[in-house]
C-alpha cells in the first residue's frame, strides 16, 4: 500500500469527522489497524476496502484513487493508459506496481460482490418457481413431499453467489459452507423421514466439516493476502 493512498484514506476519514476509534469500532477492527492504513505501514483487506467504500459513500476505485485520464507520451495520446511505443515504461516503479495490485483486488472484489447480488436477487425468483414447481409434483409415501422439502431451494443462490464472491475476491473463508451444510443435511432428513430413513443421526456430523473447511483455507487466504501485499 502506497503513502498516498495511505493519505487518501486519511483525508477521507477527516472528511466524514471520524476519528480513528470512530472508523476501527465501525469496522471492528483496532485503532492500530487504522493508523497502519493511514501511514502506508498495511492494506486493508478486500472486505475492510468494501466497507471503507460503503461508509464513505463512493465507489472502490474513488476510494483508492483510480481515475480515467489521458496520458501523452512521446506524442502519443491514449485514453486510460500509457502508450504502447514503449512496453517497458515504468516496468521497474514499484508504486505503481503496488498499485495495480491493489486495484486488481478491488475490481475482482467489485466484481464479485455485483455477481453475488444479481445471483441472490434473479436466482432467489427462480429458486421461487422452482419452489411452487417441486411442491406442487413432489408427491412423497406420506403426501406432498415436495414442500416439506422444496423451501431448500431458496438457499441455492445464496450459495451459489456466495461461491462466486469468494472465487472472484480469492477469499475462499467466504464460501458459505454452513449454509450449504445445513441445507444438505435438512434435506436428507426430511427426505429420510418421508421414506421411514432416519438420516439424522449420525449425520449430524456434517456439522464437522464447517470448523474443518475453515481450518484448511483460512491458511489459504493469509497467504493469498500476503502474496498480494509484497
Amino acid at each position: 500500500m502506497t503513502i498516498e493512498l495511505g493519505k487518501r484514506l486519511a483525508s477521507l476519514r477527516k472528511e466524514k469527522g471520524y476519528s480513528q476509534e470512530d472508523l476501527a469500532a465501525k469496522l471492528g477492527v483496532s485503532r492500530q489497524a487504522v493508523s497502519k492504513w493511514e501511514n502506508g505501514e498495511a492494506s486493508p483487506d478486500t472486505d475492510n476496502l468494501i466497507a471503507l467504500a460503503d461508509i464513505y459513500g463512493i465507489s472502490l476505485d474513488e476510494l483508492v484513487g483510480k481515475k480515467e485520464h489521458e496520458e501523452v507520451y512521446e506524442g502519443e495520446v491514449v485514453d486510460g493508459g500509457v502508450s504502447n511505443v514503449r512496453d517497458d515504461f515504468d516496468d521497474d516503479d514499484d508504486d505503481d506496481d503496488d498499485d495495480d495490485d491493489i486495484h486488481d483486488t478491488v475490481r475482482k472484489a467489485g466484481r464479485g460482490a455485483t455477481a453475488k447480488a444479481i445471483i441472490s436477487s434473479v436466482g432467489f425468483f427462480v429458486a421461487l418457481i422452482a419452489y411452487l414447481i417441486v411442491g406442487f409434483t413432489w408427491k412423497g409415501p406420506t403426501g406432498a413431499l415436495g414442500w416439506a422439502v422444496g423451501w431448500i431451494l431458496l438457499l441455492v443462490p445464496v450459495i451459489i453467489g456466495g461461491t462466486v464472491f469468494a472465487i472472484a475476491s480469492r477469499r475462499f473463508t467466504r464460501f458459505p459452507i454452513a449454509i450449504l451444510v445445513v441445507a444438505v443435511y435438512l434435506g436428507m432428513g426430511i427426505i429420510g423421514n418421508a421414506y421411514g430413513l432416519n438420516l439424522w443421526h449420525p449425520y449430524w456430523v456434517l456439522f464437522l466439516l464447517i470448523p474443518l473447511y475453515h481450518a484448511v483455507v483460512a491458511p489459504i487466504d493469509v497467504a493469498i493476502r500476503a502474496k498480494g501485499r509484497k
